[in-house]
């Protein structure tokens, strides 16, 4: 049973590191970990305020938290400021 956990995130990582990559070639596992752990922390930051922050203020704190720990440059139609 462990084996095929194993296969299976193996086959997962792979399959959301090809999605990932058509924005951002050159990408490896350490920048979707990263990712993918920003977006959390912004969630879990979000629950935590009173209310929602505006549409453009919202993207811009997606985009800054989940660059946090890039190995290579991400692109995004957003720059963080």
């Amino acid at each position: 049973m462990l084996l095929k956990h194993a296969f299976f995130m193996v086959n997962l990582s792979h399959r959301l590191l090809s999605y990932f990559r058509q924005h951002n070639p050159g990408s490896g596992i350490i920048d979707l970990k990263a990712y993918y752990r920003g977006f959390r922390y912004v969630r879990e930051m979000l629950k935590m305020l009173r209310e929602k922050p505006e549409p453009i203020l919202l993207t811009q704190i997606f985009v800054k938290l989940t660059v946090l720990g890039h190995i290579h440059p991400v692109s995004t139609g957003v720059e963080p400021s």
